[in-house]
């Protein structure tokens, strides 16, 4: 597979970036009319250059005046390596060194340096200018880069920049293509006989033509219609390319520079997040919990209130945890990098990784939060994600959302989850997609179902269990019917506990009667087959043996289970056999007659309105009848 690399620009406005970047590729970034009559980039350039090993590197250009440092952090979010410019004339600028600030907060780990418009001073004023450099990168990702001379004039030094920037490349890891699909637009614009088509770096996962995608955060569906790579098609672009996308039915009206581009359903907005948050040797202000300041994330700019978990104030140089609100949905995953800047004088104070993006409002100063937030930043892969299995709860998390919410790669991440299920320590439940329960609470869950299945038991002696969904509406009332019979099964692997059907019942558990008891239960049902076809209410039956209605519901529940009762109603029961000879002379008759009222049928019965309309309504509920306006008639 071919390397996917983007080099970016970063320096002081007027120090030669774009010149040297188009001697080096023959391509004048600055495309605006703006830009061409002041002789300033104003906004993100793009070209691409091969280097003398053949490999093809995307190329950012972004501008060097303050007023513009938005475009330059957008333009910076997904670059793999910086390439430094300095003028050898002027030296290290305030922009100098805030683009070295916003590349360290970013986490970009290479780079190398260009002294420009070396033709224009002496070789003492270069080591002066060397030196000036030395003492901006000391200690930074730039303490050990090469500093080459070079002139977008005369040529001077650029072969030797080429392969300098042809042996960075190889030593720079390729980008994860197993992980959700991002791109963050740069730009948005419209071309004839295409339509609308967007630019950006992939910084994560793949995308193919014809691919199905989202613009998020509005929520828009559309379609991959042609990619473009370097200015040739491309059947599909990976993480690390910068990348042209047509996009199907849209119109340019619709996108703008901070949305990006995923796989619908991959992952959702925020409000919140967690991250580490450190402050830059020179912010000229700190940071007060509850501030609001701006907030750069790929090439989006917000808006977040800072809230600072274990202290009031975070000064320079300082590090600590913090949740950022923001007032519109924000798009970001675990691992990301930000960087925030003042919200009055515009100025970079500091930035940070995002450690979790769809946390609960968390609680300042809590031991237990800070915990949390340190296993995130420190933790391992493992770590990570037996923490959000845990923190899913009894209904447990599905793949999708694990991936979101770690941001691993799918092959890690299955093989992750595999090792755990294989350590008992997380249950997989074979939905689609599969969701991940930690075996902590399949534990719990377990000896909860084992207290209420012996307290139902006690109490109700006389019934064969406790029925699945009133268990799931004691226990787990958030988790759906499936879920919860494929918990029933994971947990039923104790032993301890049967799932007969509908019931749900201790092992051990057996219906058994006392003598005494025994004895009731035979008087209230023979009371009850005396009447024949007119049997006594619950409040009759309740008189005339001397219990109260909840001590007798347990019995005629039972003798309804034993198939020796029907019920017609909360208050009356008839025997089996009575009911059996009633609905035998009603199938009889409607046969022969077609249809029956219930005066007809009080006259075939010999029975009350009190007793025919209850059991006319059973037969209509058992399909025998079909009530059509006042009569009835049989059911085919």
């Amino acid at each position: 597979m071919s390397r996917t690399l983007v080099l970016g620009t970063a320096g002081h406005i007027d120090h030669g970036k774009t010149a040297l970047v188009k001697a080096l590729t023959g391509v004048d970034t600055d495309r605006l009319k703006e830009e061409k009559s002041r002789g300033i980039t104003t906004e993100l350039g793009f070209t691409h250059l091969r280097l003398p090993s053949g490999t093809d590197i995307g190329i950012v250009d972004v501008p060097g005046h303050e007023k513009f440092i938005r475009h330059m952090v957008a333009g910076a979010s997904g670059i793999d390596c910086v390439l430094l410019v300095v003028a050898a004339d002027e030296g290290v600028m305030p922009q100098t060194v805030e683009h070295v600030q916003i590349c360290r907060l970013l986490g970009v780990k290479k780079g190398l340096i260009a002294i420009t418009k070396s033709d224009l001073v002496d070789e003492e004023m270069q080591e002066l200018v060397r030196e000036d450099i030395r003492g901006l990168t000391e200690a930074t990702f730039l303490e050990d880069a090469p500093m080459l001379p070079v002139s977008s004039v005369t040529g001077a030094g650029l072969p030797v920049l080429l392969e300098a920037l042809d042996a960075i490349t190889q030593s720079l890891r390729q980008r994860e293509t197993g992980q959700l699909f991002r791109l963050p637009i740069d730009r948005v614009f419209s071309m004839k006989g295409f339509g609308t088509v967007i630019t950006g770096t992939v910084i994560s996962g793949r995308v193919r033509v014809g691919d199905e995608v989202e613009i998020l955060p509005a929520r828009i569906k559309t379609r991959v219609r042609g990619i473009q790579i370097h200015n040739a098609p491309a059947d599909q672009s990976l993480a690390g390319q910068r990348t042209a996308i047509n996009l199907q039915g849209l119109e340019k009206r619709d996108l703008k520079r901070g949305d990006v581009l995923i796989h619908p359903g991959t992952l959702s907005p925020t409000r919140r997040i967690d991250g580490d948050l450190t402050l830059l040797p020179t912010a000229e202000h700190p940071v007060i919990s509850g501030s609001t300041h701006r907030f750069h994330i790929g090439t989006a700019l917000h808006l977040a209130k800072i809230f600072l978990m274990d202290r009031e104030t975070l000064g320079p140089s300082e590090e600590a945890y913090a949740q950022f609100v923001f007032d519109v949905p924000i798009i970001a995953l675990p691992l990301d990098r930000y960087v925030i800047r003042g919200s009055g004088k515009i100025q970079t104070l500091g930035g940070g990784e995002i450690l979790s993006v769809h946390p609960r409002r968390r609680k300042r100063f809590s031991p237990a939060d800070l915990e949390t937030l340190s296993l995130l930043q420190t933790g391992s892969d493992r770590d990570r994600v037996l923490h959000f299995i845990n923190n899913s709860g009894k209904t447990g998390i599905s793949f999708p959302r694990l991936q979101e919410l770690t941001n691993l790669a799918r092959g890690p991440l299955e093989k992750g989850l595999e090792n755990a299920a294989g350590a008992h320590e997380i249950f997989k439940i074979a939905l689609a997609p599969p969701v991940f329960i930690h075996a902590d609470h399949i534990r719990d869950l377990s000896e909860r179902i084992l207290d209420t299945l012996k307290a139902f038991h006690r109490d109700n002696p006389l019934e064969k269990g406790l029925e699945k969904e009133v268990l799931r509406s004691k226990l787990l009332p958030g988790a759906d019917r499936k879920l919860w019979d494929l918990l029933l099964k994971a947990v039923q692997r104790t032993g301890k506990f049967v799932v007969d059907k509908e019931h749900v019942h201790l092992k051990e558990h057996k219906i058994t009667l006392d003598p005494a008891f025994q004895t009731t239960v035979n008087a209230v049902m023979t009371g009850i087959e005396k009447n024949g076809t007119q049997p006594p209410t619950l409040k009759e039956l309740s008189a005339r043996y001397g219990l109260p209605p909840d001590r007798l519901k347990p019995i005629l529940s039972y003798l309804l289970k034993e198939g020796k009762l029907v019920k017609l109603s909360e208050e009356l029961y008839i025997g089996m056999d009575a009911f059996g000879d009633i609905r035998q002379k009603t199938i009889a008759f409607l046969k022969e007659n077609g249809e029956i009222t219930i005066q007809s049928f009080k006259e075939l019965t010999g029975l009350s309105r009190k007793f025919a309309v209850p059991i006319l309504e059973r037969f209509d509920k058992e399909r025998v009848t079909l009530r059509i306006d006042q009569k009835r008639v049989l059911r085919n």
